[in-house]
Formats: C-alpha cells, structure tokens, sequence
C-alpha cells in the first residue's frame, strides 16, 4: 500500500490547489494595487517568488550531487535562478532603494542575462532526455523560433521611440530577445516530446510552460521599453511571477519523486510492513 505523502496522484492533486492559490494570491496585489503601491508590491513580491525557486533549486542540487541523470543540470538552474534572484535585488534596490523609476538597463540587466545561458543548459539536458534522435523536429522548431527572434528584433528596431536617442536600452531590448530564444526552443521541444505518466509529466510540462511565460514576459517589457511606455512595464510582473512560482513547483516535485532518499525509502518500507 502506496503512503498518501508519496503518492504521485495525491500530491499532483495538491500541487494544483497550491499553484492556483499562489497565482491568485501574489498577483492580485498587483492587479489591484496602483501608483507606488503597485511599484512597493511589484517589487517585493517578484523577490519573494524568484528567492523561493532559488531555495528549492539549491535544495535539489545539493541533493541531487553531481550524480544522477539532472546532476550537472541541477546545479546549473540553481545557478540560473540565482542570478535572476540577484536581478529582481538590484532592480529593487535602484527602483525602491536609490528611487529610479524603470532603471532600465542597469547592472540588474547584466545578471538577468547572465542567469540564461545556465537555464538553456539545464532546458536542453531535459529535452536531451526525452527527444534524443528527434533532430528533424529539434531543427524545424529551431528555425521556427529563429524567425520569430528575428521578427521581434526588427519589430522592436522600427517601434522604438527613439532608436538613436538611447541605443544602450535598445541593445539590451535586443539581448533579451535573443537569449530568449535559448529558452524558447528547448521549451517547445520538451513540450512537444512529453509524454503523460505520473511522475514525468507534472515537472517537465510545469517547467517548460514557465520558461515560456518568461520569454512573453521580456518581449512584453522589451516592446514597452521600446515604445516608450515604462509606466506599463507592471502588466509583465504577473507572468514573472507565474514563471518562478512554476518552476519552484517543478523543483518540489524533483525534490519529491526523483531524488532517491534511503532514509525516507527505509521508513516508508517499515510503515508499509509493519
């Protein structure tokens, strides 16, 4: 007899509750906050959400090791998460800290961008497992992808406010639609590959639906900044936020079922034999 702390279809029941509780919860300040409520909330949720999915990544990959299928994935996405953990700090200690509204680009720019090629790396060990010898698909989606890159770049060169007034701000528009390629790819690719099963299914579709909210999100913003219209920039907190509480979803569940514990594995044996 399976114990109800170990059973897949328990937990997935009780991940689902939890997921929509946190979506609803630390976004609808958000929504309803306004002025600098909404930049106070903005700010120190993101913080709360992206240092929650850091934790849980450092929890697995000091689990995790270097052994295993994930090992070196592990401790790649926690490091990619921590660079983004230090992005939101930075944003807020210039936005709330030192008082600059949208200060865009800045050094929290440079670790945002650094955390994303560890997160690709992680991504593409995942879809390695699951679409190995899938070549024809992993091009087609690749070239799929690199058109869109390509059209949002031009799109965002021909929109912007003021293209030669502040080329800075739109090298760095342009960086983040580049790199977001890296995750979008790998994304649609374990998308496409996942197959249903208990404990597959879950992280990998939590975590491939995350990334892809987080590059929606940097277009958005990218495409605000662009236009000249940072006062918007907070439509795009929502999807941040939805992206880490995510991929901390994702690494619970890595925690729970695919991370052999013989301590754990020990006392479920001596409750189920008693």
């Amino acid at each position: 007899m399976q114990t109800t702390a170990f059973d897949p279809q328990v937990i997935r029941r009780w991940l689902t509750v939890t997921l929509a509780v946190a979506l609803v919860a630390l976004n609808l300040p958000l929504i309803l906050a306004d002025g600098e409520g909404r930049v106070f909330f903005g700010n120190w949720i993101l913080n709360a959400t992206s240092a929650g999915a850091f934790a849980l990544a450092a929890v697995v990959a000091l689990r995790q090791g270097k052994s295993g299928l994930y090992g070196k994935a592990q401790a790649a996405f926690a490091l990619a998460l921590g660079l983004w953990l230090a992005g939101e700090l930075l944003w807020t200690y210039y936005e709330l800290g030192l008082g600059i509204d949208n200060p865009f680009p800045s050094l929290a720019d440079a670790a945002w961008l650094a955390g994303y090629a560890p997160a690709a790396y992680y991504l593409f060990r995942i879809y390695r497992f699951f679409g190995a010898g899938q070549n024809r698909l992993a091009l087609a989606v690749s070239v799929a992808t690199a058109a869109f890159v390509a059209y949002s770049a031009i799109e965002l060169v021909l929109v912007s406010a003021d293209p030669e007034g502040d080329a800075l701000s739109l090298v760095v528009s342009l960086l983040y639609v580049a790199v977001d390629g890296l995750l979008i790819v790998p994304a649609v690719l374990v998308l496409l590959r996942l197959k249903s099963g208990k404990l597959t299914g879950v992280p990998w579709f939590l975590l491939s639906i995350s990334m892809l909210l987080f590059a929606a999100a940097d277009l958005g913003f990218a495409y605000h900044s662009a236009i000249g219209a940072p006062e918007n920039d907070w439509v795009w907190d929502p999807l941040y936020n939805a992206a880490y509480i995510m991929m901390a979803a994702t690494l619970f569940w890595h925690n729970r079922f695919f991370i052999y514990d013989r301590d754990a594995a020990r006392k479920t044996w001596q409750q189920e034999n008693r």
